[in-house]
């Protein structure tokens, strides 16, 4: 029988946690091993759900260690050739992990490994999509190069798709080829170590695939959206990933431009959108706090988010 390991980064997402978790015990035919870690939740609920899934290996960080460092940790408790990693608010299909694993065994083509995703709604999500660089700064211009290499729509509609990125909510990939990436990097608290993930995985030749065969429901961004507070740190820092990535992938003589470029276009959005929303005003005074440190220090690595 196969195995499997799921690694389930959670940050108070209780409720979705638990549809996610009875969703895991519906699959059959395939050993499972989920490991859930816990960003520091402080909430007092990790005790009745220890009690209730006393099947799940329960991790407990001291602080919120954010996405990448918390699956990272989780990854070092498996052992199984195979390894998911899952967000908390989704919802597996029925016996779903058995006929997938056993499809990519047999296709050894496919490596970093997503499935079609859809919201509550049965609404497509897109959990995927063109790396962010040079020509893709501006969301006219990537919507163009998404029509050359293949719209949402038709990434959609095929059985297999090959989009430059999947979403980190749900990325099935072999230990052997984790361990070759060395993981996800650290240096993105939240958002884009997906993207980088994938970027990584370029350079070996891992093919990123989307086997739109299998599906599942994610509610997408329910524990970045708890309250204002954290909606505005977890907003704030999809910039600051996006000049991570950019400082970590860009070519050397084009860097810094790529950096001016972003941040013009990010400047402009957060001044527009600013003039009607106080979330927007305070998210563009943490991002010119950053942005000046950027510019006149090359500093693009920020310490850590919490909250």
């Amino acid at each position: 029988m196969e195995e499997l390991s799921i690694v389930i980064v959670n940050y108070k997402t209780w409720e979705n946690l638990s549809l996610c978790l009875e969703s895991i015990l519906k699959q059959s035919k395939i050993e499972i091993k989920v490991i859930v870690v816990d960003n520091n939740s402080k909430d007092n609920q990790i005790s009745f759900f220890k009690q209730k899934y006393d099947w799940v290996h329960w991790i407990e960080n001291s602080q919120n260690f954010g996405f990448a460092k918390a699956c990272n940790i989780g990854a070092s408790f498996i052992k199984s050739k195979w390894s998911l990693f899952l967000n908390p608010d989704t919802i597996l299909e029925s016996n779903s992990m058995s006929s997938l694993i056993k499809y990519c065994d047999v296709n050894s083509e496919h490596r970093i490994i997503g499935i079609k995703q859809f919201d509550q709604n049965k609404n497509h999500t897109n959990s995927f999509g063109v790396f962010l660089n040079f020509w893709t700064l501006s969301g006219i211009i990537r919507s163009l190069i998404r029509i050359k290499k293949g719209s949402y729509r038709s990434m959609n509609l095929k059985e297999i798709a090959n989009p430059d990125w999947i979403s980190g909510s749900f990325v099935l990939i072999r230990k052997k080829d984790f361990d070759l990436l060395n993981g996800w990097d650290e240096n993105y608290w939240m958002y884009y170590e997906d993207m980088d993930l994938c970027k990584r995985a370029e350079k070996f030749n891992l093919k990123v695939s989307l086997l739109n065969n299998w599906s599942c429901i994610h509610f997408h961004g329910r524990s970045s959206k708890k309250n204002n507070e954290i909606k505005i740190i977890t907003k704030s820092e999809v910039i600051v990933s996006s000049h991570i990535f950019l400082e970590k992938h860009s070519k050397k003589s084009i860097k810094y431009l790529n950096h001016l470029l972003l941040i013009t276009l990010q400047l402009i959005e957060l001044l527009i959108t600013g003039l009607f929303s106080l979330s927007k005003r305070k998210i563009l005074i943490n991002s010119i706090n950053y942005w000046i440190k950027g510019i006149f220090k090359n500093i693009w690595k920020t310490k850590r988010s919490q909250f």
